[in-house]
Order: C-alpha cells, then structure tokens, then sequence
C-alpha cells in the first residue's frame, strides 16, 4: 500500500461544535459575557472547569494536570487559570485595558499570550 495515499487525521479531544448549537454551549456562552460578567462567572467557577475550557480553546495548549507535569510544569492554579482563560477572551476585545478587575495581567507571565 502507498503510504501517500494514507489519510491521518490529528487528535481532536473535543468534538467541533456545530453554528446552530453554539448559543447553548457554556463555552462560547463564556466568550459572549461582558467583561464583568465573564469576571464575576470566571471567579464561581471550579479550577477544573476553567483547565477544561482552556484546553478546548487551545488542544494544542499545555493546560491539563497531566500534560503540565508531563512537560515537567507545575499545574494551574485557579487564580493562574482564571487568569488566562479572563485574558484569552479578553484580548481580542478592542476595549479590554488590560486590567481582571483592579489587577493589571497584560504583562504576567500566562500559559497563554496576552496579545492575539
């Protein structure tokens, strides 16, 4: 058999959403949210859950437990995936100053970049 001819397909551990189911999925409900909307749900939610929407936004990402250690990092704090998911939604917004709250995070140093 031509292995040209072989079709390889990358992992994907999260099925693509389809347009007319995204208004119902929590993840792209979390990207809608106002600045102090997504503030004030990103502080309710659990550590896994922001771990969780970090790596669905990025697979390529290192986000999870196991990839972090596996890449000899330490996991993801809360506050530390509060932070990136904030600052991942935020940085597309022409608006966004660079403050979560009263705390300039435009410069720390994230798992993700600050600028898009």
């Amino acid at each position: 058999m031509n292995t040209l001819s072989k079709k390889h397909h990358a992992h994907r551990p999260y099925p693509i959403i389809p347009n007319q189911l995204r208004e119902q999925d929590w993840r792209y409900q979390l990207m809608d949210l106002s600045q102090e909307a997504l503030l004030e749900k990103i502080k309710d939610m659990p550590r896994e859950a922001l771990v969780e929407w970090l790596a669905w936004n990025d697979v390529h990402g290192i986000f999870s437990d196991e990839d972090s250690i596996a890449e000899g990092y330490e996991p993801l704090t809360k506050e530390q995936a509060a932070i990136c998911v904030f600052v991942v939604i935020m940085r597309d917004r022409e608006s966004w100053n660079g403050y979560m709250g009263d705390k300039y995070v435009k410069d720390m140093d994230l798992a993700v970049s600050t600028e898009i």
